[in-house]
């Protein structure tokens, strides 16, 4: 006998057949002696759907508070941020918006606004130059450090005087020189976070310092180092190459391998080095924020940063944790709307700050 199920192995996948499976399986009646048979279906059927598309993602939801935990199954387009109505909505909704721009500066002085790229090069007079995506060209002189704040709400893309080239997230300061051509290393400063594609240089090492007197020490790799002043830990993640990590008062660096992961606890300075797939760490440059049983206030904290506004969570739903991913044009009116109907959470919005309580 051939269940409703049984016929969705033998054809094409349509385009919203993965968001009916789970109902469509809860719903068949019991069969007897064809559970085994049956789940091996199912899983069959869901290794196809997810096979068949990569921009299609699985949002697990668990609330430890409200014990509630279900699937949601989000699509997620293409379409880039800049295209996308998210400020518009933020407005409609009446949410305060951060309206700071990218700045960049020479020492502590503001020396002009950026936009969404910017490269270090040397123009046609052999001086270094900061050259911005809308074709503004600032001359440089060596000396005083070069800096690039992010502001909430934004991302930056940057390429180095040597080739290397960085993605800066939200909220995120990178501190650098004008050029590496007289120094025996190249050295960075970050706070924040960011995703460095190092070109390599065996005759001058790359090294990162980030808060607390820690650092990174690659020759030629590709990582993602977040290192915000408010986060519990900082957290290095070596995508390709190799580095070490330098704790200070730890004799011996910790050397990571492709996939490996170190975090160091700021307060009790207790280090964990894991293995974990590095692409979930790196898809932020994409805009799409990934959370893996994350507790509400700091994914609040995420979504902040993401779109520049305030959230703040009721302390009832401190230890209520969420898993999954979404994409940064399916805005906040959507988000929040996803909280309140999968859990006991509401959402209120008063003088342009956002509420979940």
């Amino acid at each position: 006998m051939e269940t409703n199920a049984g016929k969705y192995l033998n054809r094409p996948i349509g385009e919203n057949e993965e968001e009916l499976l789970d109902e469509i399986w809860n719903s068949l009646p019991p069969v007897e002696n064809e559970d085994q048979i049956l789940d091996e279906n199912y899983r069959n059927v869901k290794q196809r759907i997810h096979r068949h598309t990569l921009r299609r993602r699985v949002i697990y939801i668990s609330s430890s508070a409200a014990v509630v935990c279900l699937f949601i199954l989000l699509l997620f387009r293409p379409e880039a941020p800049e295209k996308s109505p998210v400020f518009a909505q933020l407005n409609d909704m009446g949410v305060s918006i951060c309206e700071q721009k990218v700045q960049f500066m020479i020492g502590d002085s503001i020396v002009a606004n950026l936009n969404t790229s910017a490269k270090m090069n040397v123009d046609q007079n052999a001086k270094m130059a900061l050259q911005s995506a809308t074709g503004e060209k600032i001359i440089l002189k060596e000396g005083k450090p070069l800096k690039i704040y992010v502001p909430a709400g934004k991302r930056f893309d940057l390429e180095l005087a040597d080739g290397t080239h960085v993605w800066l997230n939200s909220d995120t300061w990178l501190e650098y020189p004008t050029t590496f051509a007289s120094a025996n290393e190249r050295r960075v400063k970050i706070e924040g976070e960011g995703f460095f594609d190092v070109k390599p240089d065996a005759t001058k090492p790359f090294h990162v310092e980030v808060p607390g007197g820690e650092s990174i020490r690659v020759l030629g790799t590709s990582f993602n180092v977040s290192a915000y002043s408010d986060n519990e830990e900082n957290i290095t993640t070596l995508v390709t190459g190799k580095i070490e990590y330098s704790i200070p008062m730890r004799t011996e660096a910790i050397a990571l391998l492709p996939n490996e992961q170190v975090r160091v606890n700021k307060t009790t300075k207790g280090v964990t080095k894991n293995e974990v797939n590095t692409s979930e760490f790196a898809m932020w440059k994409e805009g799409v924020l990934y959370f893996n049983d994350e507790k509400l206030p700091v994914l609040a904290k995420q979504l902040a940063r993401m779109y520049g506004i305030e959230i703040r969570v009721a302390d009832k739903y401190n230890d209520a944790c969420f898993s999954g991913m979404i994409r940064y044009e399916r805005g906040i009116d959507y988000i929040t709307k996803l909280l309140t109907t999968t859990s006991n959470i509401t959402c209120s919005i008063e003088n342009g700050i956002i509420y979940l309580k």
